[in-house]
């Protein structure tokens, strides 16, 4: 288990999962709430590469901007996604500050008599909130209902409300078996052998997948996996990659997860490299490591080579080879 990840990698992994256009595509084109998304195209979508730090929470920024052309009708509007691991009840807040500032950045582009004139429009705002968390989503979705006593006054107050995708509740988007259901499962996993049931049907979750979507489930495999053993996670990756090949060996392969574990298990302890599963194995290991740097150390102490050389290729302290340095001298 992977216990050095920085506490916001979760943030960081659907960061870089959802600016996968491809995969934020498959995403939209599962939400029912907003009738437009269905025809998008990839081409249509624009990322935005900017961040809208609050002032007012200062730890906390935009998740993911995308900007939509829809040219046939000379619509434009923005998507902005946000991703929740916790229930955070001034959610409707920040969203509200976050299209405060996306308009505030639009009309930088016009003057102001271009902005006075009858026909000028702001482009529309879509607040898209992903939780994922364990407990139940108790915040608001209603600006309106952070207003104090807004029931007084009616449409006079500022108001929208913001689409929740609940990954608990959501089974529309889980339903499909593709690339953005597996990444999705494959962060809830908690134990190996739920891994291994997901495996069984990979080739079916991995077909029609680009290359680009396959590369951005492997780089985010060892986070999704966080809460397994380091050799499981390659496992998983060695799964994937033969699936992704093909061929006779394949279809074996993807559907024995536990086969590939116990290959590299034995792989692991027969060269020496195995960091898995017993703190015992690892430490022999890193001990065997050691010794071995310190081997090649000193073969190459004795052929003549300088102590920079031997630094970069053992990777050994300069103060570990004057120590190996005396010892031979002695």
């Amino acid at each position: 288990m992977n216990n050095l990840l920085p506490h916001n990698i979760n943030d960081l992994e659907y960061k870089y999962i959802f600016s996968n256009k491809s995969i934020f595509l498959r995403f939209l084109k599962r939400l029912d709430e907003i009738g437009v998304f269905k025809n998008l195209t990839e081409d249509q979508l624009e990322r935005i590469d900017k961040s809208y730090v609050l002032p007012d929470f200062s730890e906390q920024e935009s998740d993911i901007l995308y900007k939509v052309n829809l040219k046939e009708k000379e619509i434009i509007f923005y998507i902005l996604f946000e991703h929740q691991s916790t229930v955070d009840h001034s959610m409707s807040i920040r969203l509200l500050f976050y299209i405060t500032d996306i308009y505030r950045d639009y009309v930088k582009d016009f003057d102001k008599g271009e902005i006075r004139k009858k026909g000028f429009t702001l482009p529309a705002v879509v607040p898209i909130v992903f939780y994922d968390g364990e407990d139940r989503w108790t915040a608001t979705r209603r600006l309106r209902e952070k207003i104090l006593g807004f029931e007084e006054f009616g449409n006079c107050v500022i108001d929208f409300e913001y689409i929740l995708i609940d990954l608990n509740q959501a089974e529309s988007i889980l339903q499909v078996k593709d690339i953005l259901s597996l990444i999705l499962k494959l962060n809830r996993i908690k134990r190996y052998e739920e891994l291994e049931r997901l495996f069984l049907e990979l080739r079916e979750y991995l077909w029609g997948a680009e290359e680009k979507e396959i590369e951005v489930l492997k780089v985010c495999l060892p986070v999704a996996l966080r809460e397994l053993e380091e050799i499981e996670v390659e496992a998983a990756k060695r799964a994937i990659d033969e699936t992704v090949r093909g061929g006779e060996k394949a279809m074996p392969l993807f559907q024995n997860l536990r086969k590939i574990r116990e290959e590299l298990i034995f792989e692991g302890l027969q060269q020496g490299i195995q960091q898995g599963i017993q703190q015992g194995i690892e430490q022999g290991i890193r001990q065997g490591f050691e010794q071995s740097k310190i081997e090649t150390a000193e073969r190459m102490i004795l052929k003549g080579y300088k102590d920079e050389e031997i630094a970069e290729i053992t990777g050994l302290s300069f103060e570990k080879i004057k120590e190996l340095r005396a010892k031979h001298r002695n």
